[in-house]
């Protein structure tokens, strides 16, 4: 979710003068030694975060709003929570950094929305709150992590496995605190309100009822497609169609952070339920523009804005032409009311680049483009769809059914 920083700045400077403790000196990842890119920016708000831990009030604090979260594992939104009761945190980051509070809401503005948890469960319920403690960020899954501990000691960790000591993660926001609002995101530490009793995941076989359209039924990936500081994988299936000017469109998402029937989460390498692909009413009014026109179903494993894909557009050009190559284009499908499945192999038309945002931020990882069983020539597990990426490469499978 992307979200720029507005802070009362004046605020924040008379909570940083009211306090009776001057600056530490201590050594703060350099400006002058990094751009200001969200990379650089989430880095030096880390080891502000890990150096404002060593004061226990300030651990305390945290702790308590991260044991009162009732957002997936525990997390809290970051911007809002260094604003929130009068941007204390603020002014304890700018203490134990030696940091301005300009240079803070620079920083927070330019790393684009966080959110704060820590993500290896049994740290989650392990850590007192004392500490021993790291504060660890990442953008893309594929980097190793960087962590900080309270006397702001810069680490590498193993991209694989979490150290032994609990690490609280700053990573890039892929929860929607705001439910559907994004213009409460400032005010969201954690969820936002129970009008949208709906929120992604509270039934993790799909909210709603059994409305006419196309479902899926059965999923598998080879691979959660996330790195540990980053907690459980964000799952999405995305439904693509053609739009104007022989672009693509999204016509529909299914994944955590959506409502009614196209809500689901799936948190294993395996799943079975049943939660819609794509209604009749929304396929009904793609045909309506572009009759006959087929469907691409692609997975995603999500690292930013929730059912928005951000990507590397060349990369995953490349990957998506590999496949089309490799099945000779007949990588999409079409709506069959008429077969138990719901949809058949057809000839693509379009590609999905256009569908896809290509900013410098993290790397949304696209699992695999959806090609037909008999057209990919296996079928894992009677399922009727295969994942294809990088060519003949299977990432994962899955089975859908029609409802009419």
């Amino acid at each position: 979710m992307s979200c720029r920083v507005s802070l009362l700045v004046l605020v924040a400077l008379g909570g940083v003068a009211c306090s009776d403790q001057g600056p530490v000196p201590v050594s703060v990842a350099s400006r002058a030694a990094s751009a200001n890119t969200p990379a650089a920016a989430r880095e030096r708000l880390a080891q502000a975060l890990a150096l404002a831990l060593n004061d226990p009030a300030t651990r305390g604090a945290v702790k308590s709003r991260l044991d009162a979260s009732n957002a997936p594992e525990g997390k809290v939104q970051f911007q809002a929570l260094v604003q929130s009761n009068q941007t204390t945190l603020l002014a304890a980051l700018a203490r134990a950094s030696a940091t301005t509070v300009g240079e803070l809401l620079s920083d927070l503005d330019a790393a684009r929305g966080l959110e704060l948890y820590l993500p290896v469960p049994a740290q989650r319920a392990a850590w007192a709150g004392d500490a021993g403690i790291l504060v660890a960020t990442i953008g893309n899954d594929r980097d190793a992590p960087i962590g900080f501990d309270v006397t702001g000691a810069r680490r590498v960790l193993d991209r694989t496995a979490p150290p032994t000591e609990p690490v609280l993660a700053l990573v890039p926001q892929e929860t929607d605190f705001t439910r559907g609002h994004p213009d409460r995101i400032m005010a969201c530490v954690d969820l936002c309100g129970d009008d949208n009793p709906g929120y992604g995941g509270a039934n993790p076989n799909g909210g709603g009822t059994q409305a006419a359209g196309l479902y899926l039924v059965q999923s598998h990936f080879t691979d959660t497609f996330e790195s540990w500081v980053k907690g459980a994988p964000e799952f999405e299936y995305h439904v693509y169609g053609l739009g104007d000017n022989g672009q693509s469109v999204q016509l529909a998402c299914t994944g955590e952070s959506q409502t009614g029937s196209y809500s689901w989460d799936q948190n294993e390498l395996d799943w079975r339920g049943s939660v819609m692909l794509l209604s009749d009413a929304d396929y009904n009014a793609y045909q309506a523009k572009h009759p006959g026109a087929p469907i691409r179903i692609v997975a995603w494993e999500d690292d930013d804005e929730a059912c928005v894909d951000h990507a590397d557009v060349n990369n995953i050009s490349a990957l998506i032409t590999a496949v089309d190559n490799a099945y000779k284009a007949i990588t999409s499908g079409k709506v069959d009311p008429w077969f138990i499945h719901g949809i058949k192999a057809a000839p693509s038309i379009f590609s999905i680049i256009s569908a896809v945002h290509n900013i410098i931020l993290t790397n949304d990882d696209m699992i695999g483009n959806g090609v037909e069983a008999t057209i990919a020539g296996d079928a894992p597990s009677g399922a009727n769809w295969v994942l294809k990426s990088n060519g003949t490469t299977t990432t994962g499978w899955f089975t859908t059914m029609r409802v009419q």
